[in-house]
């Protein structure tokens, strides 16, 4: 039986509302809110949204009051007031108090909010040590990118940019690829300025919309690496990244991709990526994971252990 991940959780319930309608969705996601380590606020969203569209108003309030009175979460005023699911709780006064809570929560989040990141560096600074870089996706944040990629501590340093863009509680994205790429790059060059790093053995890697923020890096020069480890890359700019492809060739840039089969997001643009790479002869492999959708496969330790070899060994 298939584990379930916090975004499998997101995906199968999205899947439910579109096949079966909003309560079994709701009723999917509730039952299994507390099996997955992830973004609580995430699931609240989803949990008082489906709540609301299938007609459970009271529940769906008690789902918010617990989100955002007794856990402290704040959601995006405007998606609060604008939710087409949300309009049936326009009419309670309980309602419009917890948005406007949101909203000076929200506006205090967004005036004081920097990048971050997180370094795990086991052996200190004694040792030189390669380094991997690791990008979260649309939404998510460093702690859930950290579960995934740790496994590389033993070898690398492991450096966890987290986006300044905030959406809602624990939520970062890479919306203005402008903004995420100059600070990732800023963190880079407080890395090799702080840590002692082997500027020859760099990887960076991500998932979604962290793929796209380092391919941006490593396209535009900002970032000298070995390789990159994309998993479900979301790549919108691709067509007009076409002539600069090339690049990772003439830097003997490797990569390594993985992406589900069902992953409808995704999948095409990473067989489009990856056919750019076979035009231009960019070594490179290519994970299809058979029946996933966007998310990391159950194995992913094992394919992410593969990958480093594939991209080190010469």
């Amino acid at each position: 039986m298939k584990k379930i991940t916090y975004t499998n959780l997101l995906n199968r319930t999205l899947e439910l509302l579109k096949k079966s309608g909003s309560l079994k969705a709701y009723n999917y996601i509730t039952e299994n809110a507390y099996k997955v380590k992830g973004n609580k606020a995430q699931i609240f969203n989803f949990r008082y949204a489906l709540a609301s569209a299938s007609g459970l108003e009271r529940e769906a309030l008690n789902i918010m009051r617990e989100a955002i009175i007794k856990k402290g979460f704040w959601y995006s005023y405007d998606y609060l007031t604008k939710d087409e699911d949300l309009k049936p709780l326009y009419k309670y006064n309980e309602f419009k108090d917890m948005i406007n809570l949101c909203k000076i929560r929200e506006e205090k989040a967004k005036k004081s909010l920097e990048s971050k990141i997180k370094i795990v560096n086991n052996k200190g600074n004694k040792e030189r040590k390669p380094l991997f870089i690791s990008l979260h996706g649309n939404q998510e944040n460093i702690e859930l990118t950290e579960d995934y990629w740790k496994s590389v501590t033993d070898k690398f340093t492991l450096a966890l940019p987290q986006s300044s863009q905030i959406e809602f509680s624990d939520a970062y994205n890479w919306e203005d690829l402008c903004k995420g790429t100059d600070e990732v790059k800023r963190h880079f060059k407080n890395i090799i300025k702080n840590y002692n790093i082997d500027l020859d053995n760099i990887i960076i890697g991500g998932f979604s919309a962290g793929c796209r923020v380092a391919l941006n890096l490593l396209l535009n020069d900002n970032i000298k690496a070995k390789g990159f480890i994309f998993v479900s890359p979301w790549l919108p700019e691709l067509n007009e990244w076409k002539s600069l492809i090339k690049k990772l060739k003439e830097k003997d840039i490797k990569g390594f991709i993985i992406c589900g089969d069902k992953d409808e997001d995704c999948y095409e643009c990473s067989k489009d990526f990856v056919s750019l790479l076979e035009k231009e002869n960019i070594k490179h492999e290519f994970k299809i994971i058979k029946d996933l959708d966007h998310d990391y496969p159950n194995d992913f330790e094992d394919i992410l252990n593969g990958a480093i070899k594939f991209i080190i060994n010469k």
